[in-house]
């Protein structure tokens, strides 16, 4: 593998930005608005509650592609660093091996 340059810093800082935006997924999915009842809307002639259950599902909709979104940044961190451990563990000379997975 000569020639072959790999900048570890680098890497290691996409994985903790995809951390920190993982977590900023994450608290919005635990902050998500709570229910809406047809209350909110008043007295609309009977559409109400359909008008809840439509932003119920919207919000619900929102609320599971934040979490997908989550999950997934959460797995681009760990196969980061898993490319990381398997480089500095891979029989190359002069590639430190300070870190462990």
């Amino acid at each position: 593998m000569a020639g072959f340059e790999i900048y570890f810093d680098t890497l290691e800082e996409c994985a903790t930005k995809a951390k920190g935006v993982a977590n900023q997924f994450k608290s919005a999915a635990e902050d998500g608005p709570t229910t809406v009842s047809t209350s909110c809307f008043g007295d609309l002639e009977n559409v109400s509650d359909k008008l809840a259950k439509a932003v119920n599902d919207f919000e619900a909709k929102i609320d599971a592609e934040i979490r997908h979104a989550q999950q997934n940044l959460t797995k681009v961190e760990a196969a980061i660093h898993q490319v990381v451990h398997n480089v500095r563990t891979a029989d190359l000379p002069g590639v430190p091996r300070t870190e462990q997975v």
